[in-house]
C-alpha cells in the first residue's frame, strides 16, 4: 500500500522539524515548503497531488488563509483536505481559516496526539 502524502507549509524551522519528524515516523511521505507561493508552485507542477495539506497561518508573503483560499478555489486542488495551524488563537484567524475553506484550525502549541486525531478525522490515516 502506497504511503499517504502530505504537503507541509511552515516557515519556522523548529516547528518544521517537530511536525516533519512525527509525520515521517508515522509513515507519511512529506513535502516541505516554506511559503504559500512555493507550495502553490509545487501543486501546479505536481503530477500526484498530496492527500493532505498542512499550513501555518502566519507565513512570509502570502499568508496561510489566502493560501487556503487559493487551494479551495482551484478545481485541481479544492478536494484536498487542509489543516491550518496558528500560534495565535484570535477569532479573526479562526473565522478567516474556516471561511477560506480550511477543514481544521489548530492552535500551536498542540499535543501530537490531538494533531494525529485531526488527521484521522479527515480520513487520511
Amino acid at each position: 500500500m502506497k504511503s499517504k502524502s502530505i504537503l507541509l507549509v511552515e516557515d519556522e524551522k523548529a516547528i518544521q522539524v517537530l511536525i516533519l519528524y512525527n509525520l515521517q515516523k508515522a509513515g507519511f511521505n512529506v513535502q516541505l515548503k516554506n511559503t504559500g507561493e512555493e507550495a502553490l508552485e509545487y501543486l501546479n507542477q505536481a503530477i500526484e497531488l498530496p492527500d493532505l495539506i498542512i499550513s501555518d497561518v502566519l507565513l512570509p508573503g502570502m499568508n496561510g488563509i489566502n493560501f487556503c483560499r487559493e487551494i479551495k478555489n482551484s478545481p485541481r486542488t479544492m478536494e484536498i483536505p487542509l489543516i491550518l495551524l496558528s500560534s495565535v488563537d484570535y477569532d479573526f484567524y479562526r473565522n478567516g481559516a474556516i471561511s477560506a475553506g480550511a477543514n481544521i484550525f489548530m492552535t500551536k502549541p498542540f499535543r501530537i496526539k490531538d494533531f494525529f486525531k485531526s488527521i484521522k478525522d479527515l480520513s487520511i490515516i
